[in-house]
């Protein structure tokens, strides 16, 4: 009934296609994800619902013949904390239809006294309650577009995209689907990850032929899934799952790159190198080059200076047909000596980790023109102590 009604129904068609969850059960109507503010004037979502009344032709009646709604959650107020007792008739859990409620709601249209249709009546008591947390945070809406994002055959992820299209960038995103690698899973793979699994990059693979240990998750994102670590995982099949949540794409390969096993890269469209060792940089760098595989190379050094942590993030974008005397002379190919202890060593590096990853995620979308990109430079490095970005190469 419920598929077929709101297909049908032009008024409740119309709140679907605006991107209102709704849901008719029991001859009700269900408005979940409602925005509004508690008491403590923090926001919260809840849902409204009423009974349905329907015409001669099955449809829902113009006009509504009742004014009132329910509403499931603890009690709306206003931005300040104070109660809505302009619209709340009373607050009496109940059973409506099949479903709890808290709140009893009535308010009338100051000039026609009904609602012409049950569309006009869902938006304003949506409109009464949601707008108090609009005025906290104007993305709270009850139009999520979950429905109406369900069925993008497109979407590679597996939760829906709503941001795209409250944004009206869905086109921009677009661009940058296609085939991904990321190479190393440490603190600044991880980061990447991170950003990588909430564009519409097609697929995501990630390699790295480490377990993850305690310490690792002091510079990765997020907080620890606690079950998921028993075990000691490899580094990629954990995030797999993680982000596999939020991204369909995600496929772990828990091996290191190698001479040997680089050319597996071959059909990939983008790749990210996120590694520590020089040797290992080195021959990475010489297949995808040898691939003609555009890459970004990250790369941090932080040292102690007084007391202080000092150093840099770089990231070194290498794009098809670049000369490799100049790759050489752009990616440090000589493994750290003593001075990498301290990266080694200091858990309190995530803020380094996470900008590196996001230096490289931001020329990956220049080069995809996603962002605009007047420079077109191939190496970046940030300077912790002046604050500072250094340009290299480009135009």
């Amino acid at each position: 009934m419920s598929a077929a009604l709101t297909s049908l129904d032009p008024h409740l068609k119309r709140l679907v296609d605006e991107g209102f969850e709704i849901e008719v059960r029991n001859s009700h109507l269900v408005v979940r994800n409602v925005p509004y503010v508690a008491f403590d004037r923090s926001l919260a979502r809840g849902a409204l619902t009423c009974a349905l009344t329907l015409d001669a032709t099955g449809l829902t009646a113009t006009p509504q013949p009742d004014h009132t709604m329910y509403f499931a959650g603890s009690t709306p107020c206003h931005r300040t904390g104070d109660p809505m007792a302009n619209i709340i008739n009373n607050s009496c859990p109940q059973t409506f239809g099949d479903m709890q409620v808290d709140h009893y709601l009535s308010c009338k249209p100051e000039i026609t006294l009904r609602y012409e249709n049950i569309y006009d009546k869902v938006v304003a008591y949506e409109g009464f309650i949601g707008s108090a947390a609009r005025s906290l945070d104007r993305t709270a809406n009850a139009r999520t577009n979950t429905g109406a994002m369900a069925a993008s055959d497109d979407s590679p992820f597996a939760i829906p995209d709503s941001a795209s299209a409250r944004y009206g960038i869905g086109a921009m995103n677009r661009k940058l689907m296609g085939r991904v690698a990321i190479i190393g899973l440490g603190g600044t793979g991880s980061f990447v990850l991170d950003v990588l699994a909430k564009t519409w990059v097609t697929e995501i693979h990630l390699y790295d032929g480490d377990q993850l240990l305690n310490h690792n998750l002091f510079r990765s994102p997020g907080a620890p899934e606690m079950n998921l670590l028993k075990g000691f995982p490899f580094k990629v099949n954990y995030y797999s799952q993680i982000y596999g949540r939020l991204h369909r794409g995600v496929t772990p390969h828990s091996v290191k790159v190698t001479a040997a096993n680089v050319d597996d890269l071959a059909n990939f469209d983008f790749v990210f190198v996120c590694v520590d060792k020089g040797h290992a940089r080195r021959e990475i760098a010489e297949g995808l080059h040898r691939l003609g595989i555009p890459f970004i190379d990250t790369g941090i050094g932080v040292g102690l200076e007084e007391d202080a942590i000092d150093g840099c993030a770089r990231a070194t974008f290498i794009r098809p047909g670049t000369p490799w005397p100049d790759v050489e002379k752009l990616l440090p190919f000589g493994d750290d000596g003593e001075e990498d202890d301290v990266y080694r060593t200091d858990i309190q590096i995530a803020a380094v980790n996470s900008l590196n990853a996001n230096m490289a995620i931001l020329r990956w979308k220049r080069w995809a023109n996603y962002f605009r990109d007047e420079r077109n430079e191939m190496n970046a490095v940030y300077m912790i102590e002046g604050n500072s970005i250094s340009n290299r190469g480009g135009r």
